[in-house]
């Protein structure tokens, strides 16, 4: 008896669907055919001329070679095979309504995972009516839009580097920067080890923010690598986006390298696996880290609830 078959939808935003797409493989009973969402961005003019050109196409007729190039990948993908019993998809607001009216007439169920808020993304309400099954990481956006909550997880539970850190945040240069600087000079008051890895495109930006404990990256680490910089930290920083309820994946990574956490989100004391031992919530009130907190070791949680985080166990809850 052949397998059912998956179709698993999504952009290639960090290389984040590639730890999804193998989680999907290894864990599931499916046959899994995959499609880029983001295609175009993949696309590269064949020199100059081709350039100039598509820019007139656009401007006179409405043409645009890039997205008639996208188009066409994705139908040839699509029509690989007659039909598909599952689909699932990441950021479907990339897919035109064309698009996304061709994928899920040629599936039998369909499930949509919104990984950022509505408030945030844009043209991600408009795709609900599309899918079956609806799920979001937050959870204003499921009490008023009948999604179902989900939760992230952790993939990776090695944790064998001497950390070079006691505190340390892996994130991209953004508004949370200022707020990054304050938290930053509040521990280095508490004569603790604090470093800041940021990711910025701009290759200047050193120079415009020099802070002797935030250093800069030009090049993006896939997601499924960046683990690698919180194994050399005993405690991992935490910080949310202005309009963020919930939990990115730096809980669910400090839960798998059985690290403490601190972070800005509230919100973390309403799930299952917070432990005040394990989580301190850093608020504007804070001006440092209780001793209490930092003196004393992890605190393994249950067991149950640590499986339930894991990669495979989320594959199996998502595609139930």
């Amino acid at each position: 008896m052949s397998k059912k078959r998956l179709l698993f939808i999504a952009p290639d935003h960090y290389s984040f669907y590639k730890v999804i797409l193998e989680g999907f493989i290894k864990y599931s009973d499916y046959e899994v055919h995959f499609i880029y969402s983001n295609k175009s961005e993949n696309f590269k003019y064949k020199n100059l001329t081709q350039r100039i050109y598509n820019f007139f196409l656009k401007k006179f007729i409405g043409r645009n070679i890039k997205h008639e190039y996208k188009l066409k990948y994705f139908d040839l993908k699509l029509n690989e095979y007659e039909s598909y019993d599952l689909l699932y998809i990441n950021r479907p607001d990339i897919l035109t309504e064309e698009s996304l009216i061709k994928v899920t007439a040629k599936c039998k169920k369909s499930i949509v995972y919104y990984w950022d808020s509505f408030a945030k993304i844009e043209g991600q309400f408009e795709t609900l009516k599309y899918f079956n099954k609806t799920y979001s990481f937050d959870k204003f956006d499921c009490e008023k839009y009948g999604t179902i909550k989900g939760h992230n997880f952790f993939y990776h539970e090695e944790n064998d580097l001497e950390p070079e850190y006691d505190i340390f945040f892996f994130g991209t240069y953004d508004k949370r920067y200022n707020d990054l600087i304050q938290i930053i000079d509040c521990i280095k008051n508490q004569n603790l080890k604090v470093h800041s890895t940021l990711f910025s495109y701009d290759k200047n930006i050193s120079k415009k923010t020099n802070h002797n404990n935030i250093s800069f990256i030009h090049k993006i680490v896939p997601f499924n690598k960046a683990y690698i910089y919180n194994q050399n930290t005993k405690i991992i920083l935490d910080i949310q986006h202005d309009t963020q309820v919930g939990l990115s994946f730096r809980p669910y990574e400090a839960m798998g390298l059985k690290k403490k956490l601190i972070t800005t989100n509230p919100h973390i004391k309403d799930y299952d696996f917070y432990n005040q031992n394990n989580i301190f919530i850093w608020d504007k009130h804070t001006t440092e880290i209780p001793k209490s907190f930092l003196e004393t070791p992890y605190e393994d949680i249950d067991e149950e609830i640590y499986n339930k985080y894991k990669l495979e166990n989320w594959v199996k809850s998502i595609l139930s």
